[in-house]
């Protein structure tokens, strides 16, 4: 792969990618994981540039391994990059072994998670003003924007058939009378954590 590889055959070894070399392309089938040390590289869906990354320490290529797909993406390093690069099976192997070691990868991928999380939510958004922008230039009225209830099904926090269950019980404690709120439900009848609620509602502020 690298085009000087220094290998400690039973743990990792560190490779050394110089500008301009592919770690790997999309399609690949993916066993090996990569921790950047050093450089630069970006990442490219069908031969497009969607990401640079260039932190010390970043994983790289970790899906492949753990959901069993082919990569998803090509990586190229743009600067002399190091890498250690770690066996699939040996991380697997030590997360197994140390916990420990598996609820600090699980903090870094949720942090990167939550990172294209909030861009996504940022694209979003920005497609949303150039719809509503052309149709204003169209003629065409605005979009109705979608409740909370969608908002929280879009965004993965809620299933479809939880949002009717919890309408229904919206229309339920109206008929009654009986003094709730949209929060009390969602969290009353499980549909929704209070820590996810309050995420929900960060991301939701971040718009």
């Amino acid at each position: 792969m690298g085009d000087e590889t220094f290998e400690d055959k039973k743990l990792f070894k560190y490779s050394f990618f110089k500008a301009g070399t592919r770690l790997f392309n999309q399609g690949d089938k993916g066993t090996d994981i990569y921790i950047l040390k050093k450089g630069a590289v970006t990442v490219l869906v069908d031969d497009q540039i969607i990401g640079l990354i260039n932190t010390p320490d970043t994983i790289i290529g970790e899906m492949a391994y753990f959901l069993n797909l082919n990569r998803t993406a090509s990586v190229e390093a743009i600067e002399d990059s190091n890498f250690i690069v770690i066996s699939g099976d040996y991380l697997y192997e030590t997360v197994m072994k140390k916990p420990r070691i598996g609820i600090d990868l699980l903090k870094i991928l949720s942090g990167r998670l939550a990172k294209t999380t909030k861009y996504a939510i940022k694209l979003e958004k920005e497609i949303a003003q150039y719809r509503d922008e052309l149709r204003k230039l169209k003629g065409l009225k605005e979009e109705k924007k979608p409740g909370i209830l969608e908002e929280l099904v879009s965004y993965g926090f809620l299933s479809h058939e939880e949002m009717e269950k919890c309408n229904s019980e919206l229309k339920k404690s109206e008929q009654s009378g009986a003094l709730t709120s949209l929060p009390n439900i969602l969290i009353e009848k499980g549909y929704i954590s209070a820590e996810q609620l309050i995420q929900f509602m960060e991301l939701r502020q971040e718009k």
